[in-house]
């Protein structure tokens, strides 16, 4: 390999970091940070991990394999800025040599891990780095072992660009096919904006000012958001005797509710094959409905259990719970890149939780429900 092409297969190394720590980004909660090449090549405060590539589709991770060796020492230096990181990840694209120390490293508990790294023979490649290793406190050693993952055979440079980054869901769902590679442009510009401004030139992504970011350059390419199918599917069309949440009913002793339940469960599991059928993009934002339907409706059962003592009916108060249930998620229609949606939806998708078995709406002790 010349000068010149070793050079650029470096440069695309730091560009392969870049979007390790983009998908970071994309994926990250509210109110964190992103630090790049200051604590491990990426972290979130929590996690720190070192981004290996490689354009050698054979490379193989052995034993005195110098990533490997190189990354553990630099946290062992650093150990006092990472005693309290909950994990430490070697991504790379490298694959795990079968017979390696690293063949089922997952499986391995921590003090195997130790004996294993330190039964290496060293050589001079990873002598200052084995050394930094050896004389670390051996507790401490497997602690943090305990925490390191290795990540091997992780896509290359093109194939992570295409098919993590271009696909993302959260790029997929509001821009359109033919725009997603510019707008992907434009935010990589953002992440080398914020090295190139950055205090002491820390290299820090503020989760709040990135996702700011992302909206308003997603405005540009933005989907229109997708009218609510409407459903007209009724109980008619199926028996109640193949579903759960009717017997949850019946359970209860409310039957009279069956019937209306059914057509909103129904007319909200069409809706729903509509809306994905139409754009399958939306998949992830309507899991994500679900859930917040059935952390609601939980977090209202808690507070109804409460309420509950010795001298009172349950099956009145499970019949109040979900009478409760039913009339406040009605009003929670927002599904992000939907409009319109009916009130059915919630109520119906509060029903598929109880048909999952999500939510229970029997407020009984399980002792005497059962």
């Amino acid at each position: 390999m010349n000068s010149k092409s070793d050079a650029s297969t470096k440069i695309l190394g730091f560009k392969y970091q870049e979007m390790v720590a983009l998908k970071e980004c994309l994926e990250a909660k509210d109110g964190t940070k992103i630090y790049l090449e200051c604590l491990g090549d990426v972290s979130d405060g929590k996690t720190s991990t070192e981004v290996k590539h490689s354009i050698k589709d054979d490379k193989k991770l052995i034993d005195t394999h110098t990533d490997f060796w190189k990354t553990l020492s630099n946290i062992i230096t650093e150990y006092d800025t990472f005693r309290f990181y909950d994990k430490f990840i070697l991504h790379t694209t490298a694959e795990i040599k079968t017979g390696s120390i690293f063949e089922k490293w997952k499986e391995l508990n921590k003090t195997d891990k130790k004996k294993k790294i330190l039964a290496v023979t060293s050589n001079d490649t990873i002598k200052a780095y084995y050394n930094n290793v050896k004389a670390f406190d051996k507790k401490e050693l497997e602690n943090l072992l305990d925490k390191f993952e290795i990540k091997d055979k992780q896509l290359s440079a093109k194939e992570y660009y295409k098919g993590i980054l271009l696909e993302h869901p959260v790029v997929t769902n509001p821009i359109l096919p033919k725009d997603r590679e510019e707008f992907i442009c434009s935010i990589f510009g953002y992440l080398s904006f914020h090295l190139i401004t950055g205090n002491d030139y820390t290299w820090t992504i503020d989760i709040d000012s990135f996702k700011e970011n992302f909206r308003s350059c997603a405005k540009k390419y933005q989907i229109e958001d997708l009218s609510f199918p409407i459903s007209n599917a009724t109980k008619d069309s199926v028996s109640k005797n193949n579903f759960h949440f009717v017997k949850a009913l019946e359970d209860i002793g409310y039957d009279r509710k069956i019937g209306r339940s059914m057509d909103n469960y129904l007319r909200a599991n069409e809706s729903r094959i509509k809306m994905i059928e139409t754009r399958t993009s939306l998949c992830e934002n309507l899991d994500s409905f679900d859930d917040d339907i059935k952390d609601f409706t939980l977090e209202l059962k808690d507070s109804h259990i409460d309420q509950i003592t010795e001298q009172c009916d349950t099956n009145e108060k499970s019949k109040r719970f979900f009478d409760d249930s039913i009339i406040q998620v009605s009003s929670k229609t927002k599904i992000e890149g939907v409009t319109n949606t009916r009130s059915y939806y919630p109520k119906g998708r509060l029903l598929h939780n109880v048909e999952i078995k999500a939510i229970d709406i029997n407020l009984k002790p399980e002792d005497e429900s059962e």
